[in-house]
């Protein structure tokens, strides 16, 4: 049962298309509200998704992700859809296309990871650091993730990310045990 302040859902974040390597992995992203806060499914070429290598997760704010790993060749050209219903109107609906290359076909400049991530533990109250080095051109951009989430540093006043150098990226956690992929 529904009351006069229910509303259809509405997609804020719509999973964007994707080019990445072989034997890599990628994250989608897609956030929905409506009231009830909608429920996402995700599919890949239209069908359910039952393969091991795809992992979701959702938090109650309408934000889910999407995580493919290890991207394979075959997943060339895979539509990726994300779905929000609540009941409420009708469901909405939003694709991504993901574009595999193999390693020997990536063009000059492609993005790439020259020093991962490193899991850390720390005690409470002492702060951690943890780095990635990246290049590429144009250069690219760095999407901290946190349990498979963006870290949204403007509404986390734990987090802070700086760049050093030509573009090392370092985040910066104050509290608690933290894990970081």
């Amino acid at each position: 049962m529904y009351n006069a302040l229910s509303y259809g859902p509405a997609l804020l974040v719509k999973p964007d298309s994707s080019t990445v390597p072989a034997n890599t992995r990628v994250s989608f992203f897609c956030r929905a509200d409506g009231n009830p806060i909608p429920t996402i499914v995700w599919r890949k070429n239209g069908e359910p998704i039952n393969d091991g290598r795809y992992s979701t997760r959702t938090l109650t704010n309408g934000l889910s992700t999407l995580r493919i790993e290890p991207v394979l060749s075959s997943d060339n050209d895979l539509i990726i859809s994300c779905t929000a219903d609540n009941g409420v109107g009708s469901p909405i609906k939003a694709e991504a296309k993901l574009k595999v290359l193999v390693e020997s076909s990536l063009p000059p400049g492609f993005p790439e990871i020259e020093a991962h991530p490193v899991l850390k533990s720390v005690e409470q109250g002492r702060t951690a650091y943890v780095t990635c080095k990246v290049k590429g051109d144009p250069r690219p951009r760095v999407l901290w993730l946190r349990d498979m989430m963006p870290i949204d540093i403007r509404s986390n006043s734990r987090y802070s990310v700086s760049t050093l150098g030509n573009p090392e990226y370092r985040e910066k956690v104050i509290g608690e045990k933290i894990v970081v992929f």
